[in-house]
């Protein structure tokens, strides 16, 4: 699917709940089906709504941003299972996103974090841009006001910035050992016999592709490798080698692997890698706070509702710029 830049700390993302239309739950509780909620609310958590034209908006977001893939315009696929998939796809990463930042606001309550006056001016202008991009007829079937676009930013805002300080802490600090990142050709077979028979053609010098392509049973044999990919037996003998190196054979509990180190050091990559540890330390800071806060939460989905949601009824509309404007205004 689509790529969305910058959206809103992909990390609090990566933290999303599983609110579905049958066995809804936040924070492993069973969510509350439609107590006392009206056709223009969606869900309740925390004691907040969520107006339906707010998921509206998302919706159509989202379905623009995911619809094209590889090049290939899902909505316009004339297979009913494609466009089935899709809708249970947007409308998922919709529902998981919206009761992630619903649940960081009663966080944030608890924990007194608010926006500056300045942050809440910044959502203002964002949502206002974003009301203004709307089409006629996109506004009348959203039926979303400018105030509560403006509402909606600055919750984002809020999440983000709560997020940003629970993980303010976090040890950002990695090695160039913790983070390396390699490339090496493999070769992995089950049977041991074929292993030293591959050993043998690899000791008669035979080039290693040639012989992994007779050989290997893995997907792969060119393999970027980070640690924790392999076996551990592997990857000690693996992180051991050096540049233009071959390894004996390597037994492992379901086969033999023969490895070849063709750069032990990718500076680049591990580079990147640093970041991406860094990324996952604050996502594990993050759910030590979030998670046992979130099982306390008290929540209702407005069933009947959720269920007539069709991004079918959508597909005429073009507008994907709602994470686009948060950036150009929060991301500053």
């Amino acid at each position: 699917m689509k790529k969305v830049s910058g959206r809103f700390a992909a990390a609090v993302l990566a933290v999303l709940l599983a609110l579905g239309c049958a066995g809804c739950r936040v924070g492993g509780e069973e969510v509350t089906i439609n107590q006392g909620m009206t056709e223009n609310e969606l869900f309740m958590i925390g004691g907040k709504s969520c107006p339906l034209p707010v998921m509206k908006l998302l919706l159509v977001n989202n379905m623009n941003l995911h619809s094209k893939s590889y090049g290939i315009d899902l909505l316009k696929n004339e297979d009913l299972k494609v466009k089935k998939k899709l809708e249970q796809y947007v409308k998922n990463i919709s529902m998981n996103e919206i009761t992630q930042v619903y649940c960081m606001m009663a966080l944030a309550g608890e924990r007194e974090v608010t926006l500056t006056d300045e942050e809440l001016e910044l959502t203002k202008w964002a949502g206002e841009d974003c009301f203004r991009s709307l089409s006629e007829d996109e506004s009348a079937y959203l039926g979303i006001t400018q105030e509560q676009v403006q509402e909606i930013y600055a919750k984002y805002a809020l999440a983000e910035k709560l997020y940003g300080l629970l993980v303010e802490n976090v040890n950002e600090e990695v090695s160039d050992d913790e983070a390396r990142v390699m490339e090496i050709r493999q070769i992995f077979v089950t049977d041991e016999a074929r292993a030293k028979q591959a050993i043998a053609d690899l000791e008669a010098e035979m080039e290693f592709s040639t012989v992994a392509a007779n050989y290997n049973e893995a997907g792969q044999i060119a393999v970027t490798l980070e640690r924790g990919m392999l076996p551990k037996e592997a990857e000690d003998v693996v992180f051991s080698m050096e540049s233009g190196e071959t390894s004996e054979l390597v037994a492992v509990e379901k086969g033999w692997y023969i490895f070849y180190c063709d750069n032990k050091y990718d500076e680049e990559l591990t580079e990147i890698h640093k970041s991406d540890i860094v990324a996952a330390r604050k996502v594990e800071a993050f759910r030590e706070i979030y998670e046992p806060f979130v099982s306390t939460l008290e929540s209702q989905l407005n069933e009947s509702v959720w269920n007539k949601l069709s991004i079918q009824d959508m597909e005429q509309f073009e507008s994907a710029n709602f994470y686009e404007i948060y950036d150009k205004y929060m991301k500053r």
